[in-house]
Formats: C-alpha cells, structure tokens, sequence
C-alpha cells in the first residue's frame, strides 16, 4: 500500500520515497505526493529523479507512477519527488472551485431544484452538467456575483475521513464526498473571470467557468 502524502499534506512540494517495484513503464512506490487521476481530477505532474512522471493511477491502495524513462530505476532505489506546483495548485483551486459553485447553485436555484448530471475539470476551467428547465443564463451575473462574494470573505476548506469516505466543506456549506485535493481557504480560488453557458440537449446545459490567475 503506497502511503498517501498528497492527504497528508496537499501543499508538498517535494519528497522522498524508496522504488517497492518496477512493472513495465510505472513504478511503485512506498510513499507518494502524486495525486493520481480520480474523481474528475487530472493526474498531477513533475518528476521522480529528474526523470518525467507522465501518468499516475491507482491500484487498489497502490499509486503507480508511469515514467519516461522505467531503466533509471530499481527495487529499493531511493528516489527525489518533485511536483509541477503550479500545475497542482490551479487544479486545487479549480477544484474548490466547484464545490463552492455547487453551493452557489443551491443558492441562487434553489437546493433540489436542479440536478448535478455530470462535471469535469482541467488546470484552466471546471465544467458542470446540469439539469434545470430554465435558461441558465438569466443567473449568470447573480451566480458571479455571489460567488466573488463568497471568495472575498473567506473561508476554511475542512476535511475529514469517516471510515474510508473522505470529506469536504466550505465553511458551513454543504459536506461533499470528495477525494481531490482543495486549498486551506477559499480566497486562495480566486474569482471567476468567465462564465460560459451551453445547451447538451435534452434540459440538460453545461456551465463552464475559467477563474482569474
């Protein structure tokens, strides 16, 4: 079982770790800050020794780490983390991002009114399918607007496990099943800078937002 730092401490930067094993292109290792692609979040990027991390997944409890180049490594090599921060970091902002849109949604359209059909983000925009039987856009200037209001206040992301669920929560918003990696405070998001609405058919519509650097 690969010890998980990225939970331990989403803000490392850098670690070590020693190789557990090498199969094909990935490496096992004992201890990892490599978040691996999960619940809609990208894997994270960076390198082990210098060397290229190009993908990273679970196994079960395992995080195995696809590399460049597999032959400058071994069993039991004790090897150098190192994360592409600014890559995590904007996917940790993005992903807060959208736990907070979800309250702003219940806000302004009220809870159990509309219906989270799908969602997706990258290091530059988060994406929510909904299901809701207006025009999304009539909210579109009450949904940034709140949402800026929110970030300019504040407020602590928790989280916590019970059992094997992780949990989030903004402040004393919704508590959200949720495995990703989020930041302390919701003013590290930032503001939304766009806001894009688009018809997927059937009722359904996606909201697309991008946030200021």
């Amino acid at each position: 079982m690969t010890r998980k730092l990225y939970y331990e401490d989403a803000y490392l930067k850098e670690a070590e770790a020693r190789v557990l094993e090498v199969k094909d292109r990935a490496l096992l290792l004992d201890q990892t800050i490599f978040y691996p692609t999960g619940g809609g979040q990208p894997h994270d990027r960076g390198t082990i020794n210098g060397v290229e991390v190009l993908d990273v997944y679970k196994d079960g409890e395992d995080v195995w780490h696809v590399v460049a180049e597999p032959e400058k490594f071994k069993v039991g090599d004790e090897v150098e983390l190192k994360l592409d921060w600014d890559y995590r970091y904007r996917l940790m902002r993005i992903h807060t991002a959208m736990h907070l849109l979800e309250h702003v949604l219940n806000e302004i359209l009220g809870e159990g009114n509309w219906e989270l059909v799908g969602s997706g983000m990258s290091a530059e925009k988060g994406r929510y399918d909904v299901a809701y039987p207006e025009n999304l856009n009539k909210f579109k200037e009450q949904i940034i607007e709140l949402f800026n209001r929110y970030v300019d206040e504040g407020g602590e992301v928790k989280i916590w496990w019970e059992g094997e669920t992780r949990y989030t929560q903004i402040r004393d918003f919704e508590v959200i099943p949720c495995g990703g990696t989020h930041v302390r405070d919701i003013k590290e998001v930032g503001h939304i800078k766009k806001l894009k609405r688009s018809s997927i058919g059937r009722g359904k519509q996606r909201l697309e937002i991008w946030l200021e650097d």
